[in-house]
């Protein structure tokens, strides 16, 4: 079993239990007939073994799907990380596994513990292709940025530059994570205290459908503004922050930077 939820377990089981009444089933009508009584069997556990296992993925991705939508539809990290903290450890499959992690560091990260998520992200050793190099660099480095620690961040930025350039064989990845540096760049550039592109960051903001991902935006934006002095500017991404932050560090930040305007 791959699964690390009770309910896909549960279900993997019950299948189980079915083909073996079903096996029992066979030999009691067969009586003395062996040859289709094997043959039956066979094919009951050939059954029994796919529709576990599709049954088992079906609910996994199910329960999956349900948990995340705690950190990106209700905007909670808590709730998330309340639900999801043991599923890494009790999942299996290497790439199934790595992800699971990049999963929880995400976690993490919103509620505002970003050496918690940089420690989780270290843990799930999230590598080995193009898709895994690429999410780890790019976690690793706005975790940096929103820890503070920006020279680091340069660093693990150029890193992810680089093994960008490397990818060959897929565009739509490669197209994508091009996209997630830019604005990772523009995060770091404002948290640094200079100019970013708004245009650009404003063009993000509309082809971005995640509501984590659009608080990031708004976020340098934010600081842009700070760092040029447009208060009244600033004002106005902050209350947005605020109405969209949920309970994320964003809402937090946001809630403590408007009363210092």
């Amino acid at each position: 079993m791959r699964s690390p939820y009770k309910k896909s377990k549960a279900a993997y089981v019950c299948v189980w239990c079915l083909v073996l009444l079903l096996i029992v089933f066979i030999w009691l009508r067969n009586g003395n007939s062996l040859f289709p009584s094997v043959i039956s069997t066979l094919i009951a556990i050939l059954l029994g073994f796919f529709t576990s296992r599709l049954l088992e993925n079906i609910i996994s991705n199910t329960e999956t799907t349900k948990r995340l939508g705690y950190l990106h539809m209700e905007m909670d990290p808590k709730k998330f990380i309340s639900s999801y903290k043991d599923v890494p450890e009790n999942t299996n499959g290497d790439k199934e596994k790595k992800i699971s992690y990049a999963y929880l560091s995400s976690g993490y990260e919103e509620a505002g513990d970003f050496d918690r998520a940089l420690e989780v992200l270290e843990k799930g050793n999230i590598k080995g292709s193009d898709s895994l190099d690429t999410l780890y660099l790019s976690q690793k480095c706005r975790c940096l940025i929103e820890k503070g620690d920006l020279q680091k961040a340069d660093e693990v930025l150029d890193e992810l530059e680089k093994r960008i350039d490397s990818v060959s064989d897929n565009q739509s990845l490669k197209d994508n994570q091009r996209q997630v540096q830019f604005v990772l760049s523009e995060m770091l550039r404002a948290k640094k205290g200079d100019s970013v592109d708004v245009e650009y960051l404003e063009g993000r903001l509309k082809a971005t459908q995640y509501k984590i991902g659009r608080l990031e935006i708004y976020y340098t934006m934010a600081m842009h503004y700070r760092n040029k002095g447009n208060k009244k500017k600033e004002a106005e991404i902050l209350s947005i922050i605020t109405e969209e932050g949920g309970k994320t560090w964003f809402k937090t930040w946001a809630e403590e930077r408007r009363a210092e305007i």
